[in-house]
């Protein structure tokens, strides 16, 4: 199982790749693409978080820094996101991929919700000065969440 994740994982990101190498990067790609594995998950249970950066340093949304949320929606009242982790991103990186590991919150989880994990990813831009300005852009990707 472990090999089929870390194989489809090193898939997606060759794809994406090759496709922003070959100089097309579709809009919906302006700020990475993210993919979670596995994507059912139980409080308490680890997961792996990749974000494929490729189409974002082409398209200069380098990030400068990464954040990761649990979002839900919900009839219910469930709170605000989550947080899983703030990373800082090495621009050296080659491939431009984001790897991490990561174990879901225990939270109060209710089992009408929709959940995604998302990212948003900072990066700094000239404003009509020169002077730098930090804006964001979010990306998501849908996950279920069990034994709630």
């Amino acid at each position: 199982m472990r090999f089929n994740t870390l194989f489809f994982t090193a898939l997606a990101g060759f794809i994406t790749t090759a496709v922003a190498q070959a100089g097309f990067c579709p809009e919906a790609a302006r700020f990475g693409l993210i993919s979670v594995s596995p994507t059912t998950l139980s409080p308490g249970q680890s997961f792996t978080v990749t974000t494929n950066l490729t189409c974002a340093v082409q398209l200069d949304d380098t990030p400068t820094f990464l954040d990761y949320y649990i979002d839900g929606v919900s009839t219910a009242n469930i709170g605000g996101p989550i947080l899983l982790a703030r990373r800082t991103y090495d621009a050296s990186t080659s491939p431009p991929l984001d790897t991490f590991t990561t174990t879901l919150p225990e939270w109060f989880y209710v089992s009408d919700a929709t959940y995604s994990v998302r990212v948003d990813d900072f990066f700094a831009r000239p404003g009509p000065t020169g002077q730098s300005v930090i804006t964001v852009g979010s990306i998501s990707t849908g996950i279920t969440i069990t034994g709630i």
